[in-house]
């Protein structure tokens, strides 16, 4: 069967939304959902409002096809790292250090402020039906994606876990968002325990040896 080829009109209309969802995500990096002026994104995209509703319904339609867009995103982004962490390393040591580096690196201002965001668009699901099934569409696929890593380290030996896999990925991901309380209390006194006991509590779920379970401290010393 032939494919159509891309009309001039379709080819705008696909530019069109490309501008509105860039400019859109950058409006909500800046002023976040509540003082999310559209105004402002029409102008940056050189669109009318009559293309936004067009495409995306409504004001709060195009806020939440760009929250999802950045979370799937950042999900893809984080599950990709994870991954590569575990393909690449070339010993349970290095493995575990590196782990330990990235899990100090979720203390850092790029990382709160990505928590916030993301926290931002879990709230936006509670009182859309559609976007909450595109939430849980993409949370099943990133953290089957996600177990999947972990049966690599299951299959070389480096980590035995009691429970089932696909459990202990949701369990690492909820301590992960749960970053949230800590960022939320700003008290950065706290972090450095934090991260010590999070490193922990992962070695302590996937089976890992007991040594590594103060590898986050010693990396710190060194």
């Amino acid at each position: 069967m032939a494919t159509p080829k891309d009309t001039p009109k379709r080819s705008d209309g696909i530019e069109t939304m490309a501008r509105l969802m860039t400019q859109a995500r950058i409006e909500l990096a800046k002023n976040g959902v509540d003082n999310f002026d559209v105004e402002a994104v029409l102008e940056r995209s050189e669109a009318a409002r009559s293309s936004l509703y067009h495409h995306f319904g409504s004001k709060f339609g195009l806020i939440y096809t760009a929250q999802l867009e950045e979370l799937v995103e950042g999900l893809n982004t984080d599950n990709q790292l994870f991954r590569f962490l575990v393909e690449t390393a070339t010993s349970e040591e290095e493995f575990f250090a590196r782990l330990a580096e990235l899990m100090r690196a979720t203390s850092t201002k790029e990382f709160v402020e990505l928590r916030r965001r993301r926290i931002q668009v879990l709230a936006s699901a509670t009182h859309n039906e559609k976007l909450a099934e595109a939430i849980r569409v993409a949370q099943v696929e990133g953290n089957l994606y996600f177990t999947e890593s972990l049966e690599i380290l299951r299959t070389r030996g480096w980590i035995n876990p009691t429970h089932d896999l696909h459990a202990v990925t949701y369990m690492i991901q909820g301590l992960l968002i749960g970053h949230i309380m800590l960022d939320f209390s700003q008290l950065p006194e706290l972090e450095e325990g934090w991260v010590e006991m999070a490193m922990q509590t992962i070695v302590t779920m996937v089976g890992a040896n007991e040594k590594f379970q103060t590898l986050a401290k010693v990396s710190k010393k060194k």
